[in-house]
């Protein structure tokens, strides 16, 4: 069987793994339907592994489908930590196939998230998701309605870190039939200009990175408003997937009020569709760029005098919820 043979094989038994439960007999007919085997490690390996045993007990096994490995995690049911996975191997290129084949089968996630980015098919009983971890690609099965209710604690409950840690700075719900009573959490607000600018440059990193990946000829813009007039700052993404900032230079502003940018970093117009705002370009997005990027455009919004809590956010394009950015919606 060629390489590609292979992989289309290996999400096809994985996109129609039909789990009607999390007990032992369900894993089971799972390792029977995926055609697994036990892993065979040489002495070296066994001897490794025993000096760096798994934090969770887990079954390991060979796919026999050219992916690293298998692992099972039988937890039962009510436990975030059940699961069928697999490490399919490295790189965007595999991540972007993986995708297409399990759209081939299943049809458009139900779920987006990032950074990562995760992609995530609901059904009754189980979860499906690939996701891109450290340059690797994962396909993961886990119980849904375990992990759905963790993550609503999570959303209500957990501090700011741990839950963007979980649910991530941006989310997209897909346009399914089984998505549409999926929880939106409604993000963390930030506290102040500091905690704003630093999630802010996360914020940028991984929308830029993840919908390069996910959606190339798309376009992101979102702009963040203050109650003035002409006050106002925005970033999108250009055709290549860099990053361009803007700033409104206001309507009455101070005599130094442009210089004083341009000695922060931010450059004039340079066309008509650039007058009468700052701007910044960033061919690429690192995050050094990212860190840079956000400080620039907190240096322009507080320029504008006004309270941090009178800032919100809005999303021009496309319908993403920015959990981590800390503002609220604009009306």
């Amino acid at each position: 069987m060629t390489p590609d043979a292979q992989l289309r094989e290996l999400v096809r038994r994985f996109a129609t793994l039909d789990l009607a439960g999390w007990d032992d007999v369900a894993f089971d007919r799972a390792r029977e339907h995926l055609g697994w085997q036990a892993a065979v490690y040489s002495p070296e390996e066994e001897a490794r592994r025993a000096r760096f045993p798994r934090l969770y007990p887990a079954e390991e096994y060979d796919t026999a489908l050219g992916a690293e490995s298998g692992t099972f995690a039988r937890h039962g049911a009510d436990d975030v930590r059940t699961q069928v996975s697999l490490r399919a191997g490295q790189g965007d290129e595999l991540f972007l196939a993986l995708r297409s084949l399990l759209e081939e089968v299943l049809g458009p996630p139900s779920l987006l998230r990032g950074p990562g980015p995760l992609l995530r098919w609901r059904g009754p009983v189980r979860l499906l998701e690939l996701e891109r971890v450290r340059g690797a690609a994962y396909l993961r099965a886990c119980p849904a309605e375990a992990i759905e209710k963790d993550e609503y604690r999570t959303a209500q409950w957990a501090e700011a870190e741990d839950g963007l840690g979980q649910l991530g700075y941006w989310q997209m719900i897909g346009r399914r039939p089984e998505a549409t009573d999926l929880f939106i959490p409604g993000g963390y607000a930030a506290n102040d200009w500091a905690e704003f600018e630093e999630r802010l440059a996360e914020t940028l990193r991984s929308v830029v990175a993840d919908f390069a990946l996910l959606a190339p000829s798309s376009h992101f813009t979102v702009v963040i408003h203050t109650p003035r007039e002409r006050a106002y700052a925005q970033w999108t993404t250009d055709p290549v997937w860099g990053l361009e900032i803007q700033a409104a230079i206001p309507a009455e502003p101070s005599p130094t009020w442009e210089s004083d940018l341009i000695g922060l970093g931010w450059s004039p117009p340079d066309s008509p569709d650039t007058e009468g705002r700052l701007i910044r370009r960033f061919p690429v997005l690192g995050p050094e760029e990212a860190q840079t990027a956000a400080r620039l455009l907190v240096a322009a919004l507080r320029t504008y005098g006004v309270p941090f809590a009178d800032l919100s956010q809005l999303v021009i394009s496309p319908p993403v919820h920015l959990l981590g950015l800390g503002l609220p919606t604009h009306r």
